[in-house]
């Protein structure tokens, strides 16, 4: 019997995007799977469309559960979804992106072929919302590959969530409360980290997600106002850091909380240089400097920044 698979989705006035989501899960050439729906404080017509598509998937024999809550951000709506979640693996996909037709059964038949694997990474088209292909996102391995390392500083990772799948018996070893933080940004970094650094993981090398771009969706909005920006990054940083501590043997947690704060000084700093912002950018060439870890790179965008010059 083919393993049961959790899709474990959090919606947010998503009511545009849902009919196409749902289409793509209904569309899998994959019997036996369930949808947990979480609508995080939805305004608009997302709990209708939900509820609507809950009897078609109940009628082809899946189950779907439906919650609803206040709004929260995604990783508290994912904290009301885990306890549902009875499925060998499990996925976690966006409301506003579609799953190709062959995402659940490549994924598991490529788990199921490789029992010491816990997490799967495959690839996703990237689109616009008028369709035209804008490429394909994939992580590019190298040799002694590192995950982890490269997830701490965004280097040649995706955090598009449909193209991952997760054994849920590791998961429950890294969060046996199933809980993760509920930071407002960071599900991904919280989903994908302690795998990476206690765990097995390998690539799935085939498209099995579409990625859509959304002007107006949540990482694309307010993506030029200055505070919006830094509130943004150190929301991230302070969560790596706990993440840091939290999963890092002792050995490891120094050299990975100076590798987060290096890079974080780094994204400050160009900021910082896009807004001229001066005193931003002391704070962050001070900071690095007391790191002993300045670049050629980020003196430069330090030196432009005090003399008024915006780098591209």
């Amino acid at each position: 019997m083919e393993p049961l698979v959790s899709i474990i989705t959090p919606a947010f006035n998503a009511s545009r995007y849902l009919v196409s989501f749902f289409e793509s899960v209904l569309n899998q050439d994959y019997s036996n799977y369930e949808l947990i729906f979480i609508n995080d404080g939805s305004t608009d017509d997302t709990a209708q469309i939900a509820l609507r598509y809950k009897k078609s998937f109940e009628e082809k024999g899946h189950r779907f559960v439906y919650l609803a809550k206040e709004n929260g951000g995604q990783a508290a709506a994912l904290n009301t979804g885990f306890p549902y979640m009875k499925g060998k693996y499990f996925i976690w996909p966006d409301s506003d992106d579609t799953l190709c037709s062959d995402n659940l059964s490549a994924k598991v038949d490529f788990m199921e072929e490789n029992p010491s694997i816990d997490l799967g990474i495959a690839w996703a088209k990237h689109v616009d919302e008028n369709g035209s292909d804008l490429g394909i996102l994939k992580r590019i391995p190298v040799e002694n590959d590192d995950l982890f390392r490269d997830l701490l500083v965004s280097n040649n990772v995706q955090f598009c969530p449909g193209i991952y799948i997760i054994r849920t018996s590791t998961f429950k070893k890294c969060y046996p409360n199933l809980h993760i933080d509920e930071s407002r940004a960071g599900q991904n970094y919280q989903l994908l980290l302690p795998i990476a650094y206690r765990y097995n993981y390998a690539y799935i090398n085939k498209v099995l997600y579409t990625y859509i771009l959304h002007p107006t969706s949540h990482s694309n909005s307010k993506q030029h106002d200055e505070q919006a920006q830094l509130e943004r990054f150190e929301r991230q940083e302070r969560l790596l850091l706990r993440l840091i501590d939290h999963i890092c043997i002792q050995d490891d947690k120094a050299e990975m909380s100076t590798l987060v704060r290096q890079h974080f000084q780094g994204i400050y700093l160009r900021i910082a240089n896009e807004h001229i912002d001066r005193r931003k950018a002391a704070d962050s060439i001070y900071s690095l400097c007391r790191m002993r870890c300045v670049s050629y790179k980020d003196i430069i965008y330090a030196f432009a920044t005090f003399v008024g010059i915006k780098l591209k």
